[in-house]
Formats: structure tokens, sequence, C-alpha cells
């Protein structure tokens, strides 16, 4: 897929928010809530600026394939966290799944997920 002159429009779902909430706390517990807010809203800024205007940015997850699920796409959005997502084409949206540590199993996140939900 080549860039489009137009911005995708991102789209957070339910699963999104609760792992964007987890995420956020697991920073402030080992942390600081200062350094959660920062990384926060940096992975925010860079989803907005640079995976709307480019949605093919990053390659078919292998992570999720192997668990069955074949059109979400795994970005390492910085050095340590990784964003899922999926494009539409039909609606030209980007559709956010997951955001996680590089080093936490997306398995057993979008188990105790799915159990919140």
């Amino acid at each position: 897929m080549k860039p489009s002159s137009e911005a995708y429009s991102i789209v957070a779902s339910p699963v999104f928010r609760v792992s964007l909430v987890r995420f956020r706390s697991f920073i402030e517990h080992n942390y600081s809530a200062a350094l959660a807010e920062g990384v926060v809203t940096k992975i925010k800024t860079k989803i907005k600026q640079q995976l709307s205007a480019n949605p093919s940015i990053a390659p078919i997850s292998e992570r999720l394939l192997n668990l069955g699920i074949a059109d979400y796409r795994q970005w390492c959005v910085d050095d340590f966290n990784l964003v899922f997502y999926r494009v539409d084409e039909v609606n030209h949206q980007v559709e956010l799944l997951a955001l996680i540590s590089a080093k936490q199993s997306i398995r057993k996140l979008l188990f105790e997920v799915n159990l919140l939900l």
C-alpha cells in the first residue's frame, strides 16, 4: 500500500483502552506518574503523527499470527513498547488493538483483558 496524502482516522478499540490503562499503571507502579504521563503522551503523539499518515509503517504481527489473528500489524513505537493495530482501507481508519511493553506477552494481555470486558 502506498502512503496516502489524506490521513487515516485513528480509532481505539475497547481492548486498546484497557491496555492503555494497564500500561500507564505498570509504569506508574514501577517508576512514577510523571514518567507514565510522559511516555503515554509521546506514544499518542507518534500514533497521531506517524501512524495516521502511514498506516503501512509496520509488518503483520507474527505474535498475533501465531494466535490465529492474521490482520493486525505490530509497530515498535519506541525502544520498549509495541502498538498492535489493523488498517481498515474501506473506512480509511486505523483501529488500535493494544499497547504493551515489548517484554509483555500479548497472549496473556488479551486473555486478561477479555476477562475484564
